[in-house]
């Protein structure tokens, strides 16, 4: 009697067990199905890309008048735009609640229109529609138009016309995202386009890129597609301009920040000056300059000189030195393809070091992985940046220690650079630093050159003009040794993973110059990494691992439940 008491009160606890698990689950279903509960996920991703970043949440959180955003989406696409809709409904779910009732959205389904799923012209040039025809309230209203998407099905592929389009109303204000896809930073586009319908045209940015003595920046279509990239990525909260310090004696006001990359010719006393009196306004400068070129008459050779911009007085008085150096890391480098005695071969260059001790607190290289400089050179940090309280110094990328500089350098040859020379100093070192604080004028003790007078006269400083001296606290300097890291290069095995990465490293540049880091912190959600070789002693452990640890864990849990349910029938023996 006792046994089927027993065996009864352990039915009843089982019953009551399963029971209480139901009603906790209906309930934990019932709180998040309020429509005040925020999305309750887990995201499992290392940079957390379905997660709303703290960015995101401070721009809603400040909206002073409402956002609509409305998404037009036609139903059933396919592969790999099959789950957008659902990614998009999560993510605008949760702008919606961090806004507090701010941003409202809608998921609007257009009617199908005859002929959407028959085979079209992509080339086609697209229909005109009448404007009586338009509904302003339909996807064409806020200028929505449909793009062709690839459909597979059993027997043919075909183009369908599809709307993916996001359009976000602020007032009298639309932005419009005329395609979304699902590899897209789906965060960043909808946040950048936040920014830009809040942000008001007085406070925008603009970016010159100093033209005039050589280097990418003289070449037209480098401007045309540096503009064209910072439309795409940053809409017209920054834009970029060239500036020719060669024709103007004074930068213009409403320049925020200038970027000199790798110049060829010498600065004269007049750039000079132009470019430190912007920066005692409280501007910001960056400084990226690859030390040494080839030989215009034998481009081809590994023979390398030194090249003289005139601008090393300059930065070496704010406080940071560029040297005439090169870095060399044999044992971490990029492979790639080098001329040897014995012919074209591919091999590890040490002129291409791979860089991973990167500052991970810095907003210009967060979430930046990886890093590779070629033809590096290393900075010098002098001693009055350093022992002045009042400036903040920020070391970005810093070598291995592996790695060594060398002085002397006229011949980049494999074999020469391969052996180890005498003279060679050991890492690591500096080969991008920041600096921001008050900075001294490099003309603050000889005032203002005499230069011959600009072609337009407008371009010319006042004759009663006074050199400042010093600058506000919010001047800011970046040096890279190298100007070359945006720019991908297949015949050097310098591809566009790395020149990618490098493209990341001057947009966070650029935000940190302008003072504008909102969205620094989304932008780098997702960036790739670069996966190193893995060394074979540890190639031996994981293989071991994978062998022998994968089935002694599960040995290791079947002895487990096989325990519990010895001891569950001794239990029930008693």
């Amino acid at each position: 009697m006792a046994q089927q008491n027993k065996k009864t009160a352990n039915i009843l606890d089982s019953a009551l067990f399963i029971a209480l698990v139901i009603g906790s689950v209906i309930l934990i279903n019932v709180i998040l199905a309020l429509p005040s509960t925020p999305p309750m996920r887990v995201d499992l991703t290392e940079d957390k890309i379905y997660t709303l970043s703290d960015a995101s949440k401070g721009m809603v959180n400040a909206l002073e008048e409402p956002i609509l955003v409305k998404f037009f989406v036609s139903e059933n696409l396919q592969y790999p735009d099959h789950n957008l809709e659902q990614r998009v409904r999560d993510l605008l779910t949760e702008y919606e609640v961090h806004s507090g009732g701010q941003l409202s959205f809608e998921i609007v389904y257009p009617d199908n229109e005859e002929g959407d799923d028959e085979p079209i012209d992509p080339n086609a040039p697209p229909q005109e529609v009448a404007e009586e025809d338009i509904d302003e309230e339909g996807p064409k209203g806020f200028g929505c138009q449909k793009v062709p998407m690839g459909v597979r099905g059993e027997d043919q592929v075909a183009l369908r016309l599809v709307y993916k389009c996001l359009a976000l109303v602020y007032g009298e204000q639309t932005e419009v995202i005329g395609e979304l896809k699902g590899s897209d930073n789906l965060e960043y586009e909808i946040s950048k386009r936040i920014k830009v319908l809040t942000t008001p045209e007085a406070a925008r940015h603009k970016v010159g890129f100093v033209t005039g003595f050589g280097g990418p920046a003289d070449q037209p279509q480098f401007i045309q597609s540096i503009s064209q990239g910072f439309e795409q990525i940053y809409g017209d909260l920054i834009t970029a301009r060239p500036v020719s310090l060669k024709e103007k004696r004074k930068v213009d006001d409403d320049v925020d920040a200038l970027v000199i990359i790798n110049p060829s010719e010498a600065f004269d006393e007049a750039a000079q000056f132009a470019l430190d009196q912007f920066l005692m306004r409280g501007k910001g400068v960056a400084w990226l300059q690859t030390t040494m070129a080839p030989n215009p008459q034998m481009p081809m050779m590994p023979t390398r000189q030194p090249v003289t911009t005139g601008l090393e007085p300059l930065f070496e008085k704010y406080g940071l030195r560029l040297n005439q150096d090169l870095v060399l890391d044999r044992q971490n480098s990029v492979v790639s393809l080098v001329l040897t005695e014995r012919g074209l071969a591919q091999i590890s260059n040490p002129t291409m070091p791979v860089f991973t001790n990167i500052n991970s607190e810095s907003v210009i290289t967060k979430d930046i992985p990886t890093l590779s400089f070629p033809m590096a050179s290393t900075i010098t940090v002098m001693p009055g940046a350093l022992e002045n309280k009042e400036m903040s110094l920020t070391e970005l990328v810093k070598t291995e220690k592996e790695a060594v500089r060398r002085t002397n350098v006229s011949n980049i040859g494999y074999e020469s650079i391969q052996e180890p020379q005498e003279g060679e100093e050991p890492g690591p070192f500096v080969v991008a630093a920041a600096l921001q604080g008050p900075m001294q004028s490099f003309f603050a003790e000889t005032g203002k050159p005499v230069t011959k007078p600009a072609s337009n006269p407008a371009d010319n400083l006042p004759a009663d003009y006074q050199a400042v001296k010093s600058s506000p606290p919010g001047a800011r300097i970046v040096v890279v040794g190298n100007g070359d890291f945006m720019f991908p290069n297949q015949q050097t095995g310098y591809g566009r993973q790395y020149s990618g990465l490098g493209a990341l490293f001057l947009l966070n540049m650029v935000d940190w110059l302008v003072q504008d880091e909102a969205l620094v912190s989304i932008r780098s959600k997702g960036v790739p990494r670069v996966l190193k070789d893995v060394d074979s002693d540890d190639y031996s452990t994981y293989q071991a691992a994978n062998i022998v640890g994968v089935p002694m864990i599960f040995a290791l849990i079947g002895l487990l439940f096989w325990f519990i349910r010895r001891q569950r029938q001794q239990a029930l023996k008693l």
